[in-house]
């Protein structure tokens, strides 16, 4: 009877831990999808400069990119972004722009900025997003959580302590 319990728990044991097996493997080969991620910084003055850049720091240049004033859609300035992947440009109005910005393989961004109004300038170097290791820290501990949670319940079924 004991080695029936014994045998019981083990399998349960065994099962939670098989299924957490795929979603650990799944967290660990989506990092290359944050290759896909822009970080930018915004510097305000006379004029509206956007820095862009991939994940992995390297400038997002000679890109295509559109700015439009909030809710049209005639673009009011389009180009292609310099060498270190910045947009520079002179608002005719005050209020919110939009920004996109895209490349051909999937990289892009999509901001909608304010402009003028005195506005505060964004400190140089003040990247905006959580840089690539956020997501799978994130991902990590939603599993190590639910590792946790399933070992709770297969202890309680089997009735041993924790």
């Amino acid at each position: 009877m004991r080695r029936r319990a014994a045998a019981r728990s083990a399998a349960t044991l065994s099962a939670a831990r098989a299924a957490v097996l795929p979603g650990l493997l799944a967290a660990i080969l989506s990092a290359p999808a944050c290759a896909h991620d822009l970080d930018h910084a915004v510097s305000r003055g006379e004029a509206v400069v956007i820095t862009l850049q991939y994940a992995g720091g390297e400038p997002f240049s000679y890109e295509s990119y559109e700015v439009l004033p909030a809710g049209e859609d005639i673009p009011y300035q389009t180009g292609r972004t310099d060498a270190a992947g910045r947009i520079v440009f002179v608002p005719d109005h005050e209020g919110a722009w939009r920004v996109r910005a895209f490349s051909e393989d999937g990289h892009g961004v999509d901001l909608v900025i304010e402009a003028g109004g005195g506005a505060a300038p964004a400190p140089a170097g003040a990247w905006q997003g959580l840089g690539p290791w956020s997501g799978l820290a994130a991902g990590l501990g939603t599993l190590f959580g639910l590792f946790g949670v399933i070992n709770l319940f297969a202890r309680r079924r089997t009735g041993r302590p924790l």
